[in-house]
C-alpha cells in the first residue's frame, strides 16, 4: 500500500476550498454515523437519500453522492480526504478557488455518469472527484515528487516522482475494472476522474488559460526536445557535444577549453558535480539534486546552474524550509539571469523570505518594489502589497 503524505509543491496561499470540502465531507460522515446512535434515523438513511442511482436517475444526486461515505467504516473517507488534502491544495492554487470548486464538482459528475455507463449499481463517495483532482495534479505538476508511506515487504517513508505514484494507482484501477467479477468499488468512476482531470489540466495549459510553468506537462515536452537536440549534437562528434556542455559550465571553464588551457582538478570536480546535478534533475530526483547543489555551494559559493535547474533547486530548498540556502540560490539566479522572465517572481519569493524568515527588511523592500510594477499575476501582486504592508507596519 502506498499512502501519500505530502508533495513538494506547497500552495502559495491557504487552500480554503480544499479545507471546506474536507470539513463538509467529515460533517456529513459524522451525522450519518451518529444518526442511528441517537435514533435520529436508520443506519444508511443518509446514504440512501443522497446516493447516485443510475437505475433511478435524479440530477441533484450527481452532487450529493460526492459528499457521502459509508458510515459503517472510517477507511473510505479517511483515504479520500487524505488524497484530497495532499493533491487538492496545489491544484486549487493553480485553478483559483472558484475554478477549483467548479472543477471538483464536475469531476464527480463525470465520474458518476461514467460509472452509470457500465453498471446500474448505486454509488457514494468522493473518489471520482478526487481522482479528477489527482489527474489534474499530474498534468500541472508531473515533475513534482511525493513523500509516501509504504506498507509492503518494507515499511518506510520515501520520495518518489508523482508520475510514478499516480500512474501506479491508475494502472491498479484499470486492471481491477477489466478483471471479471463484481466489486463494491466504482473503478470506472476513478478512471473517468483521472482522464477528466488530466484532460482539463492539459487543455488549460495548451490554450494558455493557465500560465505554463517549469513543473507542468508541457515542460516535459520541452525537455524531450532538448534531449533529442543533445543526441543529435552528440552524433556530430565530440566538438558538437562539448559545445552544448559548455553552456552549463562557468565562463572561465569555457574560456579555458577554447584556449586549450589545462583544467584544474578543482574545476574538473565542479564540472562533474554540475553534470551530476543536471542528471538528477533530468531524472526528476530534485531532493538528491538539491543535496548535491548544497555540497557544490559549500565548495564554490558562486556556483550557478543552468537557468531552469537553478530555479528548480532554489524552489526545492524553499519547499524544504532551508531558507538561508534558498535565499542564496535565488540571489545567484538573479545575478546570473537578471533578464529572465522569471526574475520578478524570484524577486518576490526572495522578498518574502527576507520579510518573514530572515528578517532583512531593507533588502526585502527593495526587491518587492522592483518586482511589483512588473508582476502580471493578481495573486502575486496582492502578495507584494501584503509584504510591503508588513514591512511598513
Amino acid at each position: 500500500m502506498l499512502i501519500p503524505l505530502r508533495t513538494d509543491r506547497p500552495p502559495k496561499r491557504r487552500p480554503v476550498i480544499t479545507e471546506a470540502l474536507i470539513i463538509v465531507n467529515l460533517i456529513v460522515y459524522l451525522v450519518g454515523a451518529a444518526g442511528p446512535f441517537f435514533d435520529w434515523f436508520e443506519h444508511g438513511a443518509v446514504a440512501g437519500f443522497g446516493h447516485f442511482d443510475p437505475h433511478d436517475f435524479r440530477a441533484w444526486q450527481l452532487v450529493t453522492y460526492q459528499f457521502l461515505h459509508d458510515p459503517g467504516g472510517f477507511a473510505h473517507i479517511a483515504f479520500n480526504m487524505l488524497f484530497l488534502w495532499v493533491f487538492g491544495a496545489a491544484v486549487e492554487d493553480r485553478l483559483g478557488r472558484l475554478g477549483f470548486l467548479g472543477f471538483y464538482l464536475i469531476a464527480g459528475m463525470v465520474a458518476a455518469l461514467a460509472h452509470s455507463a457500465v453498471t446500474t449499481n448505486p454509488i457514494i463517495g468522493a473518489s471520482g472527484s478526487i481522482a479528477g483532482v489527482t489527474g489534474a495534479f499530474l498534468a500541472l505538476f508531473p515533475r513534482s515528487r511525493i513523500k509516501i508511506l509504504i506498507f509492503f515487504f518494507l515499511i518506510g517513508v520515501y520520495n518518489i516522482p508523482s508520475l510514478w505514484f499516480i500512474g501506479f494507482y491508475f494502472v491498479i484501477d484499470l486492471l481491477r475494472q477489466l478483471s471479471p467479477g463484481d466489486s463494491n468499488v466504482a473503478y470506472m468512476a476513478h478512471l473517468a476522474g483521472y482522464v477528466y482531470g488530466f484532460g482539463v489540466g492539459f487543455s488549460l495549459l495548451a490554450l494558455n488559460i493557465l500560465k505554463r510553468e517549469e513543473f507542468d506537462v508541457f515542460f516535459l515536452f520541452k525537455q524531450a526536445k532538448r534531449r533529442a537536440a543533445f543526441r543529435a549534437a552528440s552524433k556530430s562528434g565530440p566538438a558538437g557535444m562539448w559545445s552544448s556542455a559548455q553552456a552549463d559550465t562557468s565562463k572561465r571553464l569555457a574560456n579555458s577549453a577554447a584556449k586549450a588551457e589545462p583544467i584544474t582538478e578543482r574545476e574538473q570536480h565542479h564540472f562533474e558535480k554540475r553534470a551530476e546535478i543536471s542528471r538528477l534533475i533530468a531524472a526528476h530526483d530534485l531532493p538528491a539534486a538539491t543535496k548535491a547543489y548544497k555540497e557544490l555551494l559549500a565548495e564554490a559559493p558562486q556556483a550557478v546552474l543552468a537557468e531552469p535547474h537553478q530555479l528548480d533547486v532554489a524552489n526545492q530548498l524553499y519547499a524544504d524550509s532551508e531558507h538561508t540556502i534558498a535565499a542564496s540560490a535565488y540571489e545567484l539566479f538573479l545575478e546570473k539571469y537578471a533578464s529572465s522572465y522569471k526574475a520578478n517572481e524570484v524577486r518576490l519569493i526572495l522578498g518574502l523570505i527576507y520579510t518573514r524568515r530572515l528578517d532583512k527588511p531593507t533588502q526585502a523592500k527593495a526587491l518587492i518594489e522592483q518586482a511589483k510594477s512588473k508582476l502580471r499575476d493578481k495573486r502575486q501582486s496582492a502578495l507584494a502589497d501584503q509584504l510591503l504592508a508588513e514591512l511598513e507596519g
